[in-house]
């Protein structure tokens, strides 16, 4: 990972903007901010690795939910986008339901589902796990660079700091042109530029024919 100030220094170069007479330093922040907040909704929505987070969390006897924003010493209020969770005794995913799937469950036992409750950030079990067991949470975390200063650290450790770069460059050498369609254009090619580096690390789901596959 690398301070941003490092990154504006970099980009001013590429600018002719050594002097900082175009931009201020608060000008091209603003940008990198943009630029994060984008690459972090593209890597959520293409599952890309290096953006999730898994925390072991804990259940309570007889308690149907935990309490997410403060699992004993985990404390997983920093949760953005939830991917699975898992019982680790058994390594099986937990179903999620939606709320309309939640309420019309009329009876389970054990941990047969859960619900996720953003707002109150509580996971609720249907139904109530008899013992303390071990759960294995996997997550996209907030990444939230509304704070973020020129001293701060880009995030994700500086694994897409030149795609972000470039995004920033080229925001900033037509920031005067206001053109929707170079904008999508930009957007499209950040997001082929994580991809292209970063989906090979994702794992391929091959889907099966039957439990014994194809014998033919």
């Amino acid at each position: 990972m690398a301070l941003i100030s490092a990154l504006i220094t970099e980009i001013r170069t590429d600018l002719s903007d050594d002097d900082s007479t175009r931009f201020s330093d608060t000008q091209l922040l603003n940008l990198f901010k943009k630029g994060i907040r984008r690459a972090n909704r593209i890597c959520q929505r293409n599952a890309v690795q290096f953006a999730k987070k898994k925390i072991t969390i804990n259940t309570i006897a007889s308690q149907a939910y935990i309490d997410i924003s403060s699992v004993g010493p985990v404390d997983v209020s920093d949760l953005d986008v939830w991917n699975g969770l898992f019982r680790d005794g058994t390594h099986k995913e937990i179903p999620t339901r939606t709320e309309k799937e939640w309420e019309t469950i009329y009876s389970a036992t054990g941990l047969s589902n859960c619900l996720f409750d953003q707002v109150n950030s509580k996971v609720y079990f249907n139904g109530t796990p008899d013992d303390a067991e071990a759960l294995t949470l996997w997550y996209y975390p907030t990444i939230d660079p509304s704070a973020y200063t020129t001293a701060s650290s880009t995030p994700w450790s500086g694994r897409i700091d030149d795609i972000i770069m470039e995004y920033v460059g080229i925001r900033a050498k037509n920031i005067d042109e206001m053109n929707a369609q170079f904008d999508q254009a930009l957007m499209t090619d950040m997001e082929n530029q994580i991809l292209q580096a970063y989906m090979p690390n994702a794992p391929l789901v091959v889907e099966g024919v039957g439990w014994m596959g194809d014998m033919d």
